[in-house]
């Protein structure tokens, strides 16, 4: 199927193949169906991986250091919060039964933060038995009953900001707005409340903020304001060490909705409390879980009545309770995509209530009797929201995981068997695997390279490929080109007429036939992540590159839209794609200190994103490349080294 903007939600782990087919997680639909029947929740754990490194990276590019606690009560379920323990993330606790279910996976009493309100005596004495537990208190009620119970314990105070913000203003996600909540202290009380915990000989060592969720760019200006009035009361507050700013980062889940600006959230961060000398919590859940989900149902009946057409399920409002009581969309999606005239439906649940409706007048494809529906952004309040009403809670849950590599071959090496994968790639077919054009992101360094010429100027396309980044080094204007690659069959594609001074070569990047300091530029790109012995390559393009010249390439983390997905893995980060392909993803900070640690100097960093179209023979879908791209120097001697 072609790019269409009616899949405004295509990825490459959720998108329809070739032949209309569904696909969530690398796996066709039709499978995961045979495997659990419906109602069926999916989750994807590359995909939370992707989420989280994307946070963690935006975090780290502001100059921030925020801990990330996951949210347990958007979803509970086990494989999903021990992926989550082994990415290195603590969790947001609200009761006693999920602290209990946090130590029973592996959390340590520290990895959690407790924050919830009404509680009762037991309840109380429940969180008292685990003195490395850090609470967050809701109330006054609850000061009294933890001096009580835990005299001179240390505790953060849960603020309410009379400000709320939520997915599209929705009210019914707002936590604290003008009109008074159940949640937290609000402002008029904070002095009286502080004061009470001191005669009571607490201490109050931290606040916490949770004003409502799912907000995107829209409702970033009201979280500016809830941010200042933490940061005042900082001013006021002495003794703070820390301060949970909550969760609520949301995600799009329409087609007019755009991803929220992590570089705009991060900047408000980092105005507020960038300068000050205290700890930054976040408590984000469906922004790590939500798009890491779907729900699978069947199709019951597709049946008019009364001039609508109502399109109905077999699960209701009780298996994923959010459309209903909430608001909040769910896409649903055809697990088969059926040319023909696109209608206007209502989707319903089997749910013997009125409230059971999961979308009303909404566009929708051919859909028929039995087929399966696939709501899309269930991974957050679904499954951990469930009821048993009618008595129809049943469902299944699988999370797919990134599976362990089998064996190789005896006697056949990792740069072997990548080797002879692309080159069966390339060979498979005339036509070009990744197009002809260069990657969107080379002109920001035309002017970089054309400083580094030195007569006679020479570039270098390290791991060319069919060539397709070929015309960025035609436009920089060297006296040569060379295109070097492992592939005869990639090399072949290459018109050597199309530019005049191109020398074609076949070879490993390791052990090149160049003479020392030969070439004043080298571009290693879509590259660096596939090869097996990165540091051999690294040691001969420093060898190979002149005293001032410049390398660059672009290196992806586990935040690229394709890390993990169809991927074995083989180590911490390191895959075989469809069990061939060698792939290893780098955090920055790792791919910086490999750099510098083979003689190169960082000129030039930052994070991009762009689409690429399918790859024919590679992958059948549009998808999301990140990457960090390096502009890296080979240092040029001192005068006083050269004296």
């Amino acid at each position: 199927m072609q790019h269409d903007s009616r899949f405004w939600w295509e990825r490459a782990d959720r998108h329809y193949d070739a032949e209309g087919r569904f696909c969530f997680g690398g796996i066709e639909v039709s499978e995961l169906v045979a495997q659990l029947g419906t109602p069926s929740y999916v989750y994807s754990a590359a995909r939370v991986t992707q989420n989280l490194t994307r946070l963690r990276q935006a975090i780290a590019d502001a100059g921030l250091d925020i801990r990330v606690l996951y949210a347990m009560k958007s979803n509970r379920f086990a494989p999903l919060l021990q992926h989550l323990r082994a990415l290195g993330v603590g969790l947001d606790v609200c009761s006693p039964g999920e602290v209990a279910h946090a130590l029973s996976l592996g959390f340590a009493e520290r990895d959690l933060s407790f924050t919830a309100g009404c509680l009762s005596r037991d309840d109380h004495r429940a969180l008292a038995a685990h003195p490395d537990l850090w609470v967050n208190v809701d109330s006054r009620t609850a000061l009294r009953r933890w001096a009580e119970l835990c005299p001179g314990r240390a505790l953060g105070l849960r603020l309410n900001p009379h400000l709320g913000l939520g997915y599209a203003d929705n009210d019914r996600v707002v936590y604290s707005a003008a009109k008074p909540t159940k949640f937290g202290i609000h402002p008029d009380e904070i002095q009286a409340a502080v004061d009470e915990a001191h005669a009571l000989g607490l201490r109050v060592e931290a606040l916490h903020c949770h004003a409502g969720c799912g907000y995107l760019d829209p409702q970033l200006d009201r979280l500016d304001r809830i941010l200042g009035f933490i940061a005042d009361q900082l001013d006021r507050l002495p003794g703070i060490r820390a301060v949970n700013l909550g969760g609520g980062l949301g995600i799009p889940l329409t087609a007019a909705d755009r991803p929220l600006d992590l570089h705009r959230w991060t900047e408000l961060v980092h105005r507020h409390f960038g300068h000050r000398p205290v700890e930054l919590l976040i408590e984000p859940g469906d922004y790590l879980v939500k798009d890491a989900g779907v729900l699978l149902a069947e199709v019951t009946q597709v049946e008019d009545k009364a001039g609508v057409c109502f399109v109905g399920v077999n699960a209701g409002f009780n298996v994923h309770p959010e459309p209903a009581f909430y608001g909040l969309p769910l896409e649903a999606v055809p697990a088969v995509w059926r040319e023909g005239p696109s209608r206007s439906v209502s989707i319903v649940g089997n749910i013997n209530e009125a409230l059971d409706v999961w979308a009303e007048g909404v566009t929708l494809s051919p859909v028929r009797e039995d087929d399966t529906l696939c709501f899309l952004n269930a991974g957050g309040y679904g499954s951990a929201m469930s009821s048993q009403h009618c008595l129809r809670g049943g469902f299944k849950e699988l999370m797919i995981e990134e599976r362990p590599a089998e064996h190789l071959s005896p006697g056949v090496s990792m740069d072997e068997l990548n080797r002879s994968a692309w080159e069966r790639l390339y060979s498979s077919s005339d036509e070009a695997v990744w197009g002809a054009d260069a990657l969107p992101f080379l002109t920001d360094f035309d002017e970089a390279f054309r400083r580094a010429l030195r007569a006679p100027s020479r570039l270098l396309d390290a791991g060319t490929g069919e060539g397709r980044n070929l015309s960025f080094l035609a436009q920089v204007g060297a006296n040569e080109i060379h295109a070097m690659d492992a592939s005869s069959a990639a090399l072949g594609k290459i018109a050597a007429d199309r530019y005049g001074n191109l020398h074609k070569h076949l070879g490993s990047l390791g052990q090149t036939p160049f003479e020392d300091a030969f070439f004043d530029g080298v571009i290693l790109l879509d590259t660096f992540e596939t090869l097996p012995d990165i540091d051999a390559v690294l040691d001969e393009m420093h060898r190979v590159l002149k005293p001032g010249g410049v390398l660059l390439c672009n290196v992806p983390g586990m935040d690229d839209g394709v890390s993990g997905l169809n991927m074995r893995a083989l180590s911490d980060h390191a895959y075989l794609y469809r069990d061939r392909y060698y792939f290893r993803f780098f955090e920055p900070s790792e791919a910086r200190a490999l750099m510098e640690r083979h003689g190169f100097e960082v000129l030039i960093e930052r994070h991009v994103t762009w689409e690429e179209p399918p790859h024919p023979g590679f992958r059948d879908e549009f998808h999301e490349h990140t990457s960090h791209v390096f502009l890296i120097g080979k240092p040029s001697p001192s005068p006083d080294s050269a004296a």
